[in-house]
């Protein structure tokens, strides 16, 4: 049920390839054999007229309330590649530290309610528009957060100019690469 209702309600945003909350926007054009679709997910986001009517919060949580939940689930397919990606996108950098929670919230409820193929990759990928990103510790903390739950598919603190090869898998970050001496690269 909760698959049919990401396809066949207002969470499936048809034909748009790029989607934006105030100044902060992902998008990617699509190539020729990609399958490409935008879920809007969070009934409180301001990026799409039909985001508040998704209903997915409830799917997922019930009545429960305060559950911090992302703001859009991106399919994409090409060939054999497979990928969900938990997009957030913020306003100012120093809210990243809590979109970190809402990816992370988002994708483990949803793996326990919808079967994720194996060969499917979970990506996370949190912008920010303007800002300082949280401070060093924060930061270090979230992204060892984000690596035990995606490994190094995501992005903190990505620039929108990023998320079209992140998705084709043609974009790993410096940031998530560790140097031959085991230290993460700085």
């Amino acid at each position: 049920m909760l698959f049919e209702s990401l396809l066949f309600t207002s969470c499936l945003l048809p034909g748009m390839n790029r989607f934006q909350e105030n100044k902060t926007f992902v998008e990617i054009t699509p190539q020729k054999g990609e399958t490409i679709l935008f879920f809007c997910i969070d009934d409180n986001s301001k990026g799409h007229p039909n985001c508040g009517n998704c209903g997915l919060r409830n799917l997922l949580w019930g009545k429960q309330e305060g559950q911090p939940v992302c703001d859009l689930l991106v399919f994409y397919a090409k060939g054999d590649r497979r990928v969900l990606c938990f997009v957030e996108l913020k306003d100012n950098k120093s809210d990243l530290h809590h979109g970190t929670d809402q990816v992370i919230n988002t994708c483990n409820t949803l793996k326990r309610k919808l079967k994720v193929a194996s060969n499917h990759v979970l990506q996370a990928f949190l912008i920010g528009h303007h800002g300082s990103a949280p401070t060093n510790s924060s930061h270090e903390a979230d992204q060892q957060k984000l690596s035990k739950e995606f490994k190094n598919n995501y992005i903190y603190n990505a620039k929108a100019e990023q998320f079209a090869k992140f998705l084709r898998g043609e974009y790993l970050p410096l940031n998530n690469k560790k140097r031959k001496d085991g230290k993460k690269k700085k």
